[in-house]
């Protein structure tokens, strides 16, 4: 027998809403919401589920993990492509990681999180570019870890596998040095993907801080905007923990306003780079 489908109304989508928005600190307007109806309702079939209030029942006070994470999954935005927002890319190889290496007595470990890291493309980007660079790679350890709250996205960046869009703004020689390809799909090197480290886990968890340690440096780029101005505070008081003493953070343009300057100063203008003070 066909179930049929579960026609949410808006006040049923806001409960969606709030609480994808108390797990995740992404917060959905009405607009958004209804744009993700289709996602929500298919999740409902999927999984054989009759009616909201079941559904609502089920995440909210049965805490069904698995459903949760379905739903987390359909609501969060993943859209990411090599080489995007190159130019920190090139500031982070050839400018900041150059300088903590020539102010370290010793060999350094480095430390890079990126977050949310969506299917891989921006972490592989920050490893392909230090590749690119040379110098660094041979004079330090650097450790890339990246975490989502998505945890297709984290499978799929595990996998390394790419459509022509996602590799479209790389330059052809290395595009060829770094991936192979098969059929319609670009597969990359598989010593990238043994030195990648991602994790499934939420910003927003507080033990998260012991689990992963302090950071050379944060990535977390065109995440903030969706946020609302408590959760982007909170967010960015969480990255000024998890960053060591003039740690680096790299925001995406839409990211940085509001950011508070007494606690993280620009150091490139127009590129939304800040040193933790």
């Amino acid at each position: 027998m066909v179930q049929n489908r579960v026609d949410l109304t808006i006040d049923e989508l806001k409960k969606v809403g709030a609480f994808v928005h108390k797990h995740t600190g992404v917060y959905l307007e009405d607009e958004k919401l209804k744009r993700f109806k289709r996602k929500v309702e298919d999740i409902l079939i999927k999984n054989s589920i009759d009616n909201f209030s079941n559904f609502y029942h089920k995440i909210r006070f049965q805490k069904d993990e698995k459903l949760t994470q379905e739903l987390i999954n359909a609501v969060t935005i993943n859209e990411t492509y090599f080489w995007r927002e190159y130019e920190q890319f090139e500031i982070l190889s050839k400018e900041i990681l150059p300088k903590i290496v020539e102010n370290s007595t010793s060999t350094p470990h480095i430390r890079i999180l990126v977050l949310p890291t969506s299917s891989g493309e921006e972490l592989y980007s920050i490893m392909i570019s230090i590749l690119e660079e040379g110098s660094v790679i041979e004079r330090a350890n650097i450790e890339i870890i990246g975490i989502d709250i998505d945890s297709d996205m984290i499978k799929k960046a595990k996998r390394g596998v790419y459509t022509k869009r996602s590799v479209d703004k790389l330059p052809k020689d290395i595009l060829e040095r770094y991936f192979r390809k098969a059929g319609e799909l670009y597969q990359i090197d598989s010593n990238l993907i043994k030195y990648a480290n991602f994790l499934h886990a939420n910003l927003f968890d507080l033990s998260l801080q012991a689990k992963l340690g302090s950071f050379d440096i944060i990535f977390s780029r065109n995440m903030l905007i969706y946020f609302n101005m408590d959760d982007k505070t909170k967010a960015l008081e969480i990255f000024y923990k998890l960053l060591k003493k003039e740690g680096y953070l790299f925001l995406g343009h839409a990211d940085a306003n509001g950011i508070d300057k007494k606690r993280f100063q620009p150091i490139k203008t127009g590129f939304h780079i800040f040193k933790k003070i």
